[in-house]
């Protein structure tokens, strides 16, 4: 069961597990997703949620916190966080081409859609 200190995380999120980077619409899909990774429960990773803040996820106590030092993901550093991922059995890569055209939300859950397992 996952926890959430304060306030929930507008899904859909992207996780960052040490370069494995894994993106779930529901709170059940990131649990899902989860199971099937292997996360070092004494670390903290980032946590990205569909509005472009940013949290942290504390898997020894399975909670997810908005309390973080950054709080805040552009549209390029997502991108680069996808594209430089290690869980890509193809190279897979999102354009960075026209970004000014585009808006945070669509970047996001295109991204989101990519990374579905």
């Amino acid at each position: 069961m996952l926890k959430y200190f304060v306030r929930k995380p507008r899904y859909p999120i992207i996780c960052n597990i040490d370069g494995y980077v894994i993106g779930a619409k529901s709170e059940k899909t990131f649990l899902k997703q989860l199971a099937e990774t292997n996360v070092e429960i004494e670390k903290t990773f980032s946590l990205i949620d569909s509005s472009g803040e940013g949290w942290v996820f504390l898997p020894d106590l399975m909670t997810i916190s908005p309390l973080t030092l950054k709080k805040k993901w552009f549209k390029k550093e997502v991108i680069d966080l996808f594209n430089n991922r290690i869980n890509t059995s193809e190279k897979i890569m999102y354009s960075t081409k026209s970004l000014s055209s585009k808006r945070f939300d669509r970047i996001f859950k295109e991204i989101v859609e990519l990374l579905k397992p």
